[in-house]
């Protein structure tokens, strides 16, 4: 189910790249030196889990309608107004980061069992950004965090309505999740097939925050404001439950604290 970690780590290229499906785009053979096995998802969407266990989703370039609109419920005038946005392809994470990934990077105790599939809480965005730097000497592979648009493009799965499915059956809250984290992939997916978008731990963006960045934001994979105090953070957390459990809604945090309920997901651009 979630990323389980392979022996040895490193994802040095094999000898031979996987047998390559004629259906997979040209723009995405690279993965192939990456991973263990590419396939198809039930949502339609490519698939790749590379050598060291991590799933990743390929959600190919397009536009979508970003914020939510005047008569949602829960709306905060940071979320719009609406306006297009343009992404560029990426491979991003099918599950949050979990506590077993993150030892195998950053070392300490080992994580006890019942804990493994968790998602890794108490990081902040500086914490994540050392981990980025361990994980690419390790791995020799860029990961990075998702931008604000790429987030919620991801996270929406093609559907524009405030939440890509009833509540309780995609997203661990505060109206289910008894007040903890629960194992990462135990909800149902959205439309590309990714997990726990909504839900369990708040996931950290590139950006920084800016209220008003909607109205003067690029159509072409806008990064957010060039500077700022505090970092998007996205999705919700096992503690939180109503307007918060939106695919549009937004919220910001200090990038220097990490809480419980504030974990990530990776991202790998096609050209790795």
């Amino acid at each position: 189910m979630a990323m389980l970690l392979l022996a040895g780590f490193m994802l040095a290229a094999p000898a031979k790249p996987l047998a390559q499906d004629n259906s997979l785009p040209a723009e995405l053979a690279l993965i192939t030196l990456f991973a263990d096995k590419i396939q198809k998802n039930p949502q339609g969407c490519w698939e790749a889990e590379l050598r060291n266990g991590i799933e990743m989703v390929y959600i190919p370039a397009g536009e979508f309608s970003m914020g939510s609109p005047r008569d949602e419920y829960g709306r905060e005038p940071g979320e719009g107004p609406v306006h297009r946005v343009f992404t560029k392809g990426i491979w991003i994470g099918k599950y949050e980061v979990t506590r077993t990934f993150w030892q195998a990077v950053m070392g300490g105790d080992a994580v006890k069992p019942e804990e493994r599939d968790l998602p890794q809480g108490n990081v902040s965005y500086q914490d994540i950004q050392v981990f980025l730097l361990a994980l690419q000497k390790k791995s020799g592979l860029k990961f990075r965090l998702p931008t604000e648009g790429e987030w919620e493009k991801c996270c929406r799965g093609g559907n524009p309505a405030a939440l890509y499915g009833p509540l309780d059956e995609i997203a661990w809250q505060a109206g289910n999740s008894d007040g903890k984290a629960h194992p990462v992939g135990t909800k149902k997916p959205n439309g590309f097939g990714l997990f726990d978008m909504l839900g369990n731990v708040w996931e950290w963006c590139s950006d920084w925050s800016g209220n008003d960045y909607y109205g003067a934001s690029p159509i072409l994979n806008p990064t957010g404001p060039s500077r700022g105090e505090r970092r998007v953070a996205r999705g919700g957390g096992f503690l939180h439950g109503g307007n918060y459990l939106r695919s549009a809604h937004r919220n910001d945090q200090d990038p220097a604290i990490g809480k419980p309920y504030s974990g990530f997901r990776l991202v790998l651009d096609p050209s790795l």
